[in-house]
């Protein structure tokens, strides 16, 4: 009977071992994800030379930095660490809104259009990868001829309809790239860059991705590569 008690006892302690490695597996798995315990080498130069980003880019000007939903800022951890601006087209005088933010990647990577916009006054319409062409290097060294974005259209409810196109994507100082798990493509880098472009789309000129082809080179030399 002594015996079945030992035995027991032993099978509680190793259990409860086995139980507190897979917690403190998981709780380093998840610091490391966010960065919690990682000296931010290389942030500042991320965040400094991403407020650089010139108002003109070409035929495209802007009035100057807008602030984004405090609750936002505050989630995401991107205080002093994004830009969001309005681009006005001199020629044709359409106009996008950019967002490009620099953060923790277990934080930035998951944030997505889908999240934050929608509901009543607008129904997703649909949803694909994006290419737009410009040859630089992804972040594995390899040539890489094209960004590649996610986009997605939301369709207004209302009588007079309207389409607003949204594009998205990652990057870690080199190609912009749309994955369905950038939490994990990404894991090894501290930090991460997200950009979101939105516009009105009349089914003629996607504005959007006329933006994104006019100003990624640009945004390019202003996107530092994170570690």
């Amino acid at each position: 009977m002594e015996n079945q008690k030992t035995g027991k006892s032993i099978q509680l302690y190793i259990g409860m071992v086995i139980a507190i490695a897979i917690l403190s597996a998981i709780t380093v798995y998840n610091g490391f994800m966010m960065a919690r315990w990682s000296s931010f080498t290389g942030l500042d130069d991320a965040r400094k030379r991403l407020q650089e980003l010139p108002l003109t880019i070409g035929d495209w000007t802007s009035g100057g930095d807008e602030k984004l939903n405090s609750d936002d800022v505050t989630s995401l951890q991107i205080e002093n660490s994004y830009i969001t601006r309005r681009y006005k087209n001199t020629k044709s005088n359409r106009e996008v809104l950019i967002t490009i933010m620099v953060g923790k990647t277990g934080i930035v990577v998951v944030h997505t259009p889908e999240i934050c916009f929608g509901g009543r006054d607008y129904k997703k319409d649909e949803k694909g990868r994006a290419a737009i062409p410009f040859p630089i290097l992804d972040f594995t060294g390899k040539n890489s001829n094209e960004n590649t974005l996610w986009k997605v259209q939301f369709i207004n409810n209302s009588a007079r309809g309207g389409v607003i196109s949204f594009y998205y994507g990652i990057s870690v100082g080199d190609a912009w790239v749309a994955d369905e798990d950038p939490r994990s493509k990404f894991q090894t880098f501290r930090y991460a860059y997200k950009i979101q472009v939105q516009a009105s789309n009349d089914g003629q000129d996607d504005i959007a991705k006329t933006f994104l082809t006019d100003c990624l080179p640009t945004i390019r030399d202003y996107v530092v590569p994170c570690q």
